[in-house]
């Protein structure tokens, strides 16, 4: 959809990203997006009365309408309506395209946008298992229960059920590894985009350049976080890249070799040439939550919003579940084509990279269908310049806006930057794109 009036996106601040378990692993999805809702109403200067809205991206609940429990928490008015919008990992976005939609069918002129996500929260459906190092694992928590369930009963990890719905589609690493197979995706190209991601998360960080978007949070010792923890952690692998060949094959270990990969998936593979994905090229689970404000440009003057950036356009778009990350490349494909914006004329890409064969299978496809250079662009790190979820942090529901919050990073380090293409995919196959413009 071509946006035809200007809507502006102001006041980002997320969390820093955590690890699952570790820093934030105190906070549920929806009270770390009642924390970034506090700070982005704090940021923007708005009152609770100016708020026409509030709309959360999340990928598992737990709470009934997070956006409402929210909105109630810190205490916006109780009349506004709230929407929580679960399209997985690409929710986020699909919140601010939302907010976008209802603006310009004149249900509101501001809006909260919200995307969060407490993947340690994701239960094994027995409450806050993963807390407890005996139980942090589905094998760990069996082995402490009777053996004798009756029959049809059985414990499941609702994580690892989110990420394959056990009806149509495999688990997202498997869909990952089919691209990386199909479209000949090597190890060493996968790793070269992993080790970027880890190394212009790290400098852009110990940089300072992150800041300005990254609210404190109080970790699980109380000690305020003040950084994203997967880009803390990985100081020794960006001083010592060789460590990326060294990482564990996800789909050749003794849980499952090549060869029975190639069997079990022969239905999706029309090549292979060897295993490439690994635990270093691949996003991390992760706690976390951002957030921005949604508005008409004349609410925005006359409450005196900054505006950070405009909307131009967004399409969401849906391939094969088993084929998860080209959705990105059919929603920025038909987004080109409804805005009419040509992909030379996009100025930089922050694609989501749930694994690096999925950014990068997506933007194979995208030079196929319309000449983009991407290995250029990427070596000029006018792709993901500051990194990427692999590096960062996937936190479902957060990362749509968090690429937005990049897409505003790009326009604040570079007044040559005038448009820049977000792209995400999401489990089930669902992807979206949005393009946003200087302010």
């Amino acid at each position: 959809m071509k946006v035809t009036q200007k809507i502006v996106l102001a006041a980002p601040a997320r969390t820093p990203f955590a690890q699952i378990g570790k820093a934030l692993s105190q906070y549920s999805g929806h009270h770390l997006g009642k924390i970034v809702g506090e700070e982005v109403m704090k940021r923007s200067g708005l009152k609770p009365t100016d708020i026409d809205g509030v709309i959360v991206g999340e990928g598992f609940s737990n709470a009934p309408n997070s956006a409402r429990v929210i909105a109630n928490l810190f205490g916006l008015p109780m009349e506004i309506p709230c929407l929580t919008v679960a399209n997985n990992c690409v929710s986020g976005l699909e919140a601010v395209a939302e907010a976008t939609r209802r603006i310009m069918l004149g249900e509101g002129k501001v809006f909260l946008v919200i995307g969060e996500e407490s993947q340690t929260s994701m239960p094994f459906v027995v409450k806050n298992a993963r807390l407890n190092k005996k139980t942090n694992s589905l094998d760990s928590l069996v082995k402490l229960l009777p053996n004798d369930l009756p029959e049809g009963v059985e414990l499941r990890d609702t994580l690892e059920d989110g990420l394959g719905d056990g009806e149509t589609s495999f688990g997202m690493q498997v869909t990952a590894e089919i691209l990386a197979q199909n479209y000949t995706l090597s190890r060493e190209t996968q790793d070269k985009v992993a080790y970027e991601s880890f190394k212009r998360a790290f400098d852009a960080t110990q940089e300072g350049r992150y800041k300005p978007y990254i609210m404190e949070v109080k970790d699980d010792e109380g000690n305020m976080l003040q950084a994203d923890e997967a880009v803390l952690l990985r100081e020794g692998l960006v001083k010592n890249p060789t460590r990326m060949g060294r990482a564990m094959l996800l789909f050749d270990n003794p849980q499952m070799k090549f060869d029975q990969f190639k069997d079990k998936y022969s239905k999706y593979l029309k090549k292979s040439h060897g295993p490439t994905l690994s635990i270093f090229n691949a996003s991390p689970r992760s706690d976390g939550a951002a957030g921005i404000i949604v508005a008409s440009e004349d609410a925005a003057k006359k409450l005196g919003l900054v505006a950070k950036a405009y909307v131009n356009g967004f399409n969401m778009r849906g391939v094969d579940p088993n084929l998860m990350g080209l959705g990105q490349a059919e929603a920025t494909v038909a987004l080109l084509g409804e805005t009419g914006d040509k992909i030379e004329n996009i100025d930089i890409i922050e694609i989501h990279e749930a694994f690096a064969a999925t950014a990068v299978a997506a933007l194979e496809e995208i030079k196929t269908r319309t000449g983009l250079d991407w290995e250029k662009k990427f070596d000029e790190k006018k792709i993901n310049p500051n990194g990427g979820s692999i590096s960062i942090g996937h936190p479902f529901g957060a990362t749509g806006v968090r690429l937005l919050h990049n897409a505003i990073m790009d326009f604040d380090e570079n007044k040559d930057v005038k448009k820049v293409l977000v792209t995400a995919c999401a489990h089930g196959g669902i992807a979206g794109s949005m393009i946003v413009e200087r302010a």
